[in-house]
């Protein structure tokens, strides 16, 4: 009986591993709200802090809707530039090639 347990393969050693959840939705939450908390205050420094942010988010809204406008103009006369010299392109292929190729189709 011992030769048949030893030619038997071995059972596998169970894997015991739980992995930690991160919910990144609730952690950002949480800083957000730590962050109202410390500004909700009636001390001069939350107040102070109130002001810097809001100028923040101000100031980089203006510039970043300028930088976003500049981007899609630019973006845009690329586009005009590329579509306007492949149909100058096709019109000079056009101009070109074909009489000759009814030619050789007579």
């Amino acid at each position: 009986m011992g030769l048949f347990g030893f030619l038997k393969p071995p059972k596998p050693v169970p894997f015991t591993y739980r992995p930690r959840f991160y919910d990144e939705k609730r952690e950002a939450f949480k800083e957000r709200l730590k962050k109202a908390e410390e500004l909700a205050g009636d001390n001069p420094e939350a107040l102070k802090a109130r002001i810097r942010n809001s100028l923040q988010r101000k100031g980089t809204y203006l510039t970043d809707k300028s930088y976003r406008q500049r981007q899609l103009m630019r973006s845009n006369m690329l586009l005009l530039v590329i579509v306007v010299l492949l149909v100058l392109i096709a019109f000079l292929g056009i101009e070109v090639y074909l009489p000759r190729i009814v030619e050789m189709f007579e």
